[in-house]
């Protein structure tokens, strides 16, 4: 019976050892990302989304204002140097933003404020739909959605300069 319980042990631990290895290596792949820096998801690039050069262009030395999906106002001042000032109904909050796989990403110095990453739609001169992106950089709107501006994160403008936004609204499907 000892003999049988050790050998079940091994087996066990064999078989956890397995997952262990399973699991770190599937975790591995996720925080990587897609291979060769393909925008997995977004190959070709949705219609009107920017590339990471426009994405920069857009908005560095830029300030935005905007509405979020649930209508709160926001604004956002993007430095050339890749820092931010970032402003609401709650407060004001310092962090960084960069580009990445075709997503422009904004992460905050307080862990009050939540960060992420975000594919960007330009709607004319100068309105820009933000859609959020989950850990592999693919947008969790459809590409129907933001071909057709619905669904949209946050929508932004340059402050300043008259927003060139539908008059639709929010878009929401």
């Amino acid at each position: 019976m000892a003999h049988r319980t050790t050998a079940g042990l091994a087996s066990i631990a064999d078989w956890a050892g397995a997952v262990f290895m399973a699991v770190s290596l599937a975790l591995c792949v996720v925080l990587a990302g897609p291979a060769d820096g393909a925008t997995e998801g977004l190959d070709g690039l949705i219609a009107n989304t920017l590339d990471d050069h426009a994405l920069a262009a857009a908005f560095a030395g830029k300030h935005l204002e905007g509405v979020y999906a649930d209508a709160r106002h926001w604004s956002e001042s993007y430095t050339s140097n890749g820092t931010l000032s970032y402003r609401d109904a709650q407060g004001e909050w310092s962090g960084d933003w960069s580009v990445r796989r075709a997503t422009f990403c904004t992460f905050y110095q307080s862990a009050a404020l939540n960060g992420g990453c975000f594919v960007v739609a330009q709607r004319g001169a100068n309105c820009f739909d933000f859609y959020t992106v989950g850990p592999r950089f693919v947008a969790i709107a459809s590409a129907d959605d933001i071909r057709a501006g619905r669904n949209w994160t946050a929508r932004g403008w340059y402050v300043g300069a008259k927003p060139s936004c539908p008059k639709s609204g929010r878009n929401l499907a």
